[in-house]
């Protein structure tokens, strides 16, 4: 018996109790299947914002971009990090690009269930002055910020034991 006949069949209110079962099904479903995290704008302004809502913990902030060979190296080694749920790890692509290139490539590096940006406008000397005075826009690009909001920036691809150890102790 084809599934349709097979509803067609059933009294009104056990068809009403199979539905509402399907309809809770799908919700849970969507609940616990990890939700892709909205790609968010980053203007001039925001990295203040952005420390201002940090909370009391450690957060990592890592800029990279879709033409960055580097940057695109380590993007799977963040996307590991990521999935252990290493803290607040947060991503700003700063390329001139789609953010439909960028929303592609954030999940094809499994970075998607973290807090994802991209640059509004041009990442110019603006944006990088109000994140680290010294930076030259150089990428990639990590800023750790500890619990008491001390900020340490690092150029280059991630250590990523140095970053766990770094953790461990601001955590």
């Amino acid at each position: 018996m084809k599934m349709k006949h097979f509803l067609i069949h059933l009294p009104a209110p056990r068809r009403m109790l199979l539905s509402a079962c399907l309809c809770l099904t799908v919700s849970l479903l969507n609940v616990c299947v990890a939700q892709t995290m909205p790609l968010s704008p980053y203007a001039q302004g925001d990295w203040k914002k952005l420390l201002e809502t940090r909370g009391t913990g450690p957060l990592v902030v890592h800029f990279w971009g879709v033409t960055c060979g580097p940057c695109l190296s380590e993007m799977p080694q963040w996307g590991q990090w990521v999935a252990k749920d290493h803290g607040r790890v947060l991503f700003v692509q700063v390329d001139d690009v789609s953010q439909e290139i960028t929303r592609n490539l954030a999940k094809k590096m499994k970075i998607d269930k973290a807090q994802n940006f991209f640059v509004r406008s041009k990442f110019d000397e603006f944006l990088r002055f109000e994140i680290d005075s010294k930076w030259s826009g150089e990428i990639p690009y990590t800023v750790t910020i500890d619990k008491t909001g001390v900020q340490k920036a690092y150029s280059g691809n991630t250590n990523f034991k140095t970053l766990q150890s770094w953790l461990k102790n601001n955590s």
